[in-house]
């Protein structure tokens, strides 16, 4: 730390002096354009040994600044690489830096730096970096660089978030002559396992973590693949089509739109709603009609099938794997999952597939002859419901997280974890057995809730977007609580027009009043109200 009003000692900006005299001694007239300065301590980056802070050899691809463009600064852009080949980027600005550093995590397998999670941060005067997470693919969604290679899935679990924070404090170390004040971090999907695997793996590594629609391995991808059985008929026509869903999703509605106060197409607590699928099931008179489609009841395999899905992955004695499957309210986001578009797979069955093929287990699964993403694509393995969720989580080096916060919270670190309720891909009931394992390891609710809190977000879909509120300034509420001892009692969450996730880009806080159609609060869980 430097002294009020000194200036803080760098060794990129003393290259940079000694750079500009040497280059001005017979030019004293000529003074430097102002941010010549500047652009010779970033490039004098490039002589910075990183290795050591780092634990890892690192090798710098890119240095160079990036002129100010829309909301973004003038900013001083690092892009390299950690052995063996974790890619990263940096990025800070030039003048104006608030003296803290955020990490951003990326979306489903990651293999590409997606700069767009921390352009609201460094608009915000935060220095900022993020990582491709071990691996350089182009594509999110390809899972082949995994196969049979436990080095790149090791990273992918958990190593490349932990280097590419130290090679980042580092870097910014350097360019300002001083180490942040506070590390944050923040992520949706797989940002959000990163997140709590960086809580329980490296707790040292942030003051305070954000962790959305943490994705993990060892429900999440089984409840897809127990969705797709349970949709399947005896020669694999979706017993559930569009007709169904919109009857289901009205009837939900109808039944629980009203318990949060407020008719708004969104039910505020599934847990509390009290629809069941049995309620729409046709009153038949013969064997010919129980089995027959109508346009506004449910045949009794439909019935069956709708209670399967939303009950979630259970043994052949019923034996539940999670507290629940896909929600009630979230029956609108049925048919991207489960309903094959022309010329491909089920969404669910893509991801069950690519993650099973090459991710699940150890050794892996024979590579695919033709691509998963056509109709013609490999059939699922199959998936023994018996033996528990254990066999979706064998990869030693993709090992899932554990509620083990203890040596987070010694440290004095600060939790926010949330979950949209109408979350169509990763199901909300796996982030609330993980909140509860976490508050009986804690004490209870009032140990866990002095540094961690969990809200869940009504009508929010995966990361964002969706017929609620869904835009929240989470990044705020944990400066408050990191800085200042602020808990979040509340949250306020915006309905936008025309809402992204935030993986797609993160919202600018404050929004323009003209955006926002209504506002509400959000409460920590278990609470529905203030």
């Amino acid at each position: 730390m430097t002294h009020p009003g000194a200036t803080p000692f760098s060794p990129a900006r003393a290259l940079a002096v000694l750079l500009l005299v040497g280059s001005t001694a017979c030019l004293a007239q000529d003074a430097p354009a102002p941010d010549a300065a500047e652009r010779f301590a970033c490039d004098a980056l490039k002589a910075v040994d990183l290795s050591e802070g780092t634990g890892a050899r690192v090798r710098l691809a890119e240095v160079e600044i990036l002129p100010a463009a829309g909301d973004q600064p003038e900013l001083c852009r690092v892009n390299g690489f950690i052995e063996p080949q974790v890619g990263f980027e940096v990025r800070m600005p030039v003048k104006g830096w608030n003296n803290k550093l955020l990490v951003t995590g990326c979306s489903n397998l990651c293999g590409i730096l997606q700069i767009e999670g921390m352009e609201d941060a460094l608009a915000r005067g935060y220095a900022a970096a993020t990582t491709d997470m071990g691996h350089r693919t182009g594509d999110t969604s390809d899972a082949r660089w995994a196969w049979n290679n436990p080095v790149l899935e090791l990273d992918f679990g958990h190593r490349a978030t932990h280097v590419a924070t130290l090679a980042a404090k580092e870097i910014v170390a350097s360019y300002y002559g001083d180490r942040p004040d506070y590390a944050y971090f923040r992520g949706c999907s797989t940002g959000g396992r990163q997140a709590l695997v960086a809580a329980e793996r490296y707790p040292d590594d942030f003051d305070g973590i954000i962790a959305g629609a943490p994705f993990n391995q060892s429900l999440s991808v089984p409840h897809m693949a127990w969705a797709l059985a349970a949709n399947s008929g005896p020669v694999g026509k979706p017993i559930l089509t569009r007709k169904e869903f919109e009857l289901l999703g009205k009837a939900a509605l109808d039944a629980c739109d009203a318990q949060d106060g407020e008719v708004d197409g969104v039910i505020g607590n599934p847990e509390t709603c009290t629809f069941k699928p049995e309620a729409l099931q046709c009153p038949a008179t013969s064997d010919a009609e129980k089995s027959a489609p109508a346009h506004d009841c449910l045949t009794p395999a439909q019935v069956e099938a709708a209670m399967k899905i939303y009950a979630g992955p259970r043994t052949s004695k019923g034996q539940a794997w999670s507290s629940g499957g896909s929600p009630v309210g979230s029956e609108f986001t049925w048919e991207k999952s489960l309903l094959a578009p022309a010329g491909k797979v089920p969404f669910f069955q893509f991801v069950v597939g690519n993650w099973s093929r090459y991710l699940a287990f150890e050794p892996d699964l024979p590579a695919p002859v033709t691509p998963l993403t056509g109709a013609g694509g490999p059939q699922l393995p199959a998936v023994n419901f018996d033996a528990g969720p254990a066999q979706f989580a064998a990869t030693t080096a993709v090992a899932g997280f554990r509620p083990d916060l203890a040596r987070f919270r010694a440290l004095g670190g600060r939790l926010l974890v949330y979950h949209g309720w109408s979350d169509e891909s990763l199901m909300p009931a796996h982030t609330l057995d993980y909140w509860r394992d976490a508050r009986q390891r804690m004490g209870g609710e009032e140990g866990l809730g002095e540094f961690a809190r969990l809200f869940m977000v009504p009508g929010m879909l995966h990361c964002g977007g969706g017929p609620g509120a869904a835009d929240i300034d989470y990044l705020t509420a944990l400066e408050r609580w990191v800085e200042a001892d602020e808990a979040p009692a509340s949250l306020l969450a915006h309905k936008v027009r025309n809402a992204v996730p935030t993986f797609v880009r993160q919202p600018r806080f404050p929004l323009a009043p003209g955006a926002v159609e209504y506002t509400r609060p959000v409460y920590p869980y278990p609470l529905a109200g203030p």
